[in-house]
This record gives structure tokens, sequence and C-alpha cells, in this order.
């Protein structure tokens, strides 16, 4: 893992692309009820590519890539996962989304990708990390993933909120050996005026945050079953679950799925 710079923002003209660093892997200050009917989901059988986007609202760096990544939540075998990381809540704005399991989540990649830690960070199917309004090197990238036969699917069969909820089962085919299963719910757009810090003044617009995460340790081939807690005051009109595959040794997203809990 690359030493991790002092804190500050600043810009890269030749790429017209910008991000920021924390100051240490440590730093700090940084409803539903009731039952719904469930749902069918079809099964996606295209390669697909998980975009994880480590940002924040008090990250002045951050709002071109959000946007960006906002433009590919429209297509059909690409998904977003917005993760918002919590050591910026210390500089005047905590962010309502951020999580310490989120901005754990980005430094468990560091070392593999041999890469620093930084917002706003996009990591591709756990493979490749780059700058997250870097346009042209995403679209390099998914032009590669999209040429590739995926290794794995899956197919969410049904999902059934209830009792602060969510009841999932999906089917896994193809290579799932020594894979996690990682279970993310959604928001898929937020609005948030920030009024302190870096962004203070500016309105915002998030997509696809995260507002809960779930690994699960091993997967059946075939059917599987699990659930998720709802976040409190959650508007499942505007949320979906996202479940995606992860090869432990190699940390390669092999299948993932989206679908609309409502």
């Amino acid at each position: 893992m690359k030493k991790i710079l002092r804190a500050c923002c600043f810009s890269l003209p030749l790429l017209t692309v910008s991000f920021c660093t924390p100051s240490s892997p440590g730093a700090k200050d940084k409803g539903h009820t009731g039952e719904l009917p469930s749902k069918n989901i079809q099964m996606i059988t295209k390669n697909i590519a998980v975009l994880e986007l480590f940002t924040s609202q008090g990250c002045s760096s951050c709002p071109p890539a959000d946007r960006l990544v906002g433009t590919y939540t429209k297509q059909e075998n690409v998904i977003v996962l917005s993760f918002h990381v919590d050591y910026w809540d210390r500089l005047g704005w905590k962010d309502p989304f951020s999580s310490k399991e989120y901005t754990k989540r980005q430094y468990n990649y560091a070392s593999p990708l041999n890469a620093s830690v930084y917002t706003p960070q996009l990591v591709i199917n756990g493979q490749t990390e780059m700058i997250g309004s870097d346009a042209n090197k995403i679209s390099s990238v998914l032009h590669k993933i999209f040429s590739e036969q995926p290794d794995a699917v899956l197919a969410i069969q049904n999902v059934n909120p209830q009792n602060r909820k969510l009841d999932i089962s999906f089917n896994a085919t193809g290579y799932t050996g020594n894979s996690i299963v990682n279970i993310a719910l959604v928001d898929k757009k937020t609005t948030t005026a920030i009024k302190a810090g870096e962004n203070g003044g500016i309105t915002l617009t998030n997509y696809n945050v995260v507002r809960n995460f779930k690994t699960i340790n091993e997967v059946n081939a075939g059917n599987n079953v699990s659930e998720i807690d709802i976040p409190g005051k959650a508007d499942l009109k505007n949320m979906s679950v996202v479940i995606f595959l992860q090869q432990k040794e190699t940390n390669k997203i092999s299948a993932a799925v989206q679908v609309n809990i409502l």
C-alpha cells in the first residue's frame, strides 16, 4: 500500500479530474413495517461491471464523480454503489450517509490494488481503481469487461420487505467456489442541501447510495436465501437491492444483479 498523503484537495489539469486524500487510515470525526407483495425477477446473463465509488459530501472534489457515476445508473450492464466514507466528517459537515464500515472497505482494497486511499476513488469489479471522475479510463475498463464472458450468473427470484427486514431468495450458477456474497441496500437517488464544510452552500445529488451492507462468507450453487435490515425512515419506492459475488482471494467480482424493492 502506498503512503497516505496529507489531507488536501488538488486538481490534475491534464486529466481534468481531481481527488482528495485522507490524513490517516484511522481518521475519525471523520421504516418500514408490515408485509408487502413479493416480486419475481428475471435473470441477467450479460457480463456486469460493478462500480464502487468511495465518496463524501464533505469533499469538494467528489461532486463531478458523483455526477459521472450517476449517468451509469441508466446503463443495463453497470451497477453503481456509492460508499460514503467517514474521514471527511471532521471538516465541518457530517455526511448523513457516511460509515466507518465503508471506509474500512476502501482501505481493504488499497493494498491488493497497490493504491493510495483518496476521494473520489472508483474501484471496478474489485480489480481496477481510478479517480472517480476520470471518464476516459472508466470507459476503457468497461469496454474490456463487456468484451468478456461472465464467470457466474446471479438471478434474484424474490424480494419481500416485512418487519423492517428484506427477505431475499436468489440463484447462483457458474463458478461460485471460494466466493462471498455481498448484499447492499441503496437509495437510488438522494438530494442533500450542504450547510457547512468544503461543499457548504450547494445542493448535492448522489446516486445508488449504500444504506446498508452485508457480507455472507459462502454461497451455494443453486438456490440461496438471506435477509438484510431495512434502514429506518427508508423510502422503499426509492430503494433497490444489489447482490454480487466476490472471490475471496482476488476480490474479483464475478457476478452481480440489481432490482428495485417495489
